[in-house]
């Protein structure tokens, strides 16, 4: 072949591409690690969690909060309601006590748990407290997940 050139080009090893690759991924691991640790915070507003002695206990109160709405839409319980009408469950030999017409309490330890009828439907909510607090209280209720 006329004025044609040969060029030898030697093997590439990869030794320099995988370096290169590894301090990439380094970069990007260090980059998310240094991201995640500035925007995971604990948060001051975490909502509380009841212990686990009391988690059957929610489960129960949550329950009967169904079966109320239930009895009250089928017409067998009507306003002014009575504790002895309710499904309300007995806790660790605890029962709930009447406060108002439509608001039910029950302290156990050191937690109190509320089942109220509001303008359109029933709710339980609980508190940590040291002693029994009236359903209006002003302090932060947390709601029981149904």
């Amino acid at each position: 072949m006329p004025n044609s050139e040969i060029e030898i080009v030697p093997p590439a090893d990869g030794r320099g591409e995988t370096r290169n690759f590894l301090l990439v991924c380094a970069g990007v691991i260090a980059t998310a690690l240094i991201l995640l640790s500035l925007i995971h915070k604990t948060s001051a507003n975490a909502l509380p969690e009841l212990p686990a002695s009391l988690i059957n206990a929610a489960t129960q109160i949550s329950n009967a909060v169904e079966e109320i709405a239930m009895l009250e839409e089928a017409g067998l319980i009507t306003a002014p309601y009575q504790l002895d009408e309710l499904p309300l469950p007995t806790i660790k030999g605890q029962a709930f006590t009447q406060q108002e017409d439509d608001c039910f309490s029950l302290l156990t330890g050191d937690f109190q748990f509320i089942v109220e009828r509001h303008e359109d439907a029933w709710d339980a909510h609980w508190t940590q407290t040291e002693q029994a607090v009236d359903c209006h209280a002003a302090i932060t209720w947390h709601t029981l997940n149904q």
